[in-house]
């Protein structure tokens, strides 16, 4: 029985096992965490290059009639990389003083997908050689929500991470 029992100790038979499934999940999360923060920054810069495009589209008056209804689909077609961008992005329109410029007192405002109604939207369109500041704010899922990295993006329950974009332009007359 002795002669069994030491024969099990200096067996190295699943050695190896126990460092897969020790560094395993810290290899996967870490894939998984840099695809996160890829997914995130690619959506980041598909939200700033949507709505540097519209605005660019105002300044060349492609686009003569600004409304919320309007912006919203021209910035989401430019921002192509986005899933569901219409029904999740937030857009505020507000007049800004262009000689005594004073950043807003809030952050965007984002559509908070838990209750039933939008938020308040300050969409004002403005008057000729006024300066107009443009905030779009989209909610975002996570790819990967169950990852440490993903988990604490996701903020609510329900409403993903934000991303938030600001342009400005001046009406032309």
């Amino acid at each position: 029985m002795r002669e069994k029992a030491r024969r099990q100790d200096r067996g190295e038979e699943g050695s190896v096992t126990i460092e897969f499934v020790l560094l395993f999940p810290v290899f996967i999360a870490l894939i998984l965490g840099g695809a996160e923060i890829g997914y995130f920054t690619v959506s980041g810069a598909m939200l700033d290059r949507g709505l540097d495009r519209a605005i660019r589209d105002i300044r060349l008056g492609r686009m003569t009639v600004v409304t919320l209804d309007t912006l919203k689909p021209v910035v989401c077609g430019y921002a192509d990389f986005l899933s569901d961008c219409e029904a999740n992005i937030h857009i505020a329109l507000e007049s800004a003083d262009a000689y005594h410029f004073t950043p807003p007192a809030t952050y965007a405002t984002c559509i908070d997908r838990s209750a039933e109604d939008l938020p308040n939207t300050v969409f004002s369109p403005g008057a000729p050689n006024e300066l107009m500041l443009v905030r779009a704010c989209l909610n975002v899922d996570p790819l990967f929500p169950t990852t440490p990295f993903g988990a604490a993006l996701a903020g609510d329950a329900g409403n993903g991470y934000s991303l938030v974009a600001t342009s400005g332009f001046v009406y032309e007359p």
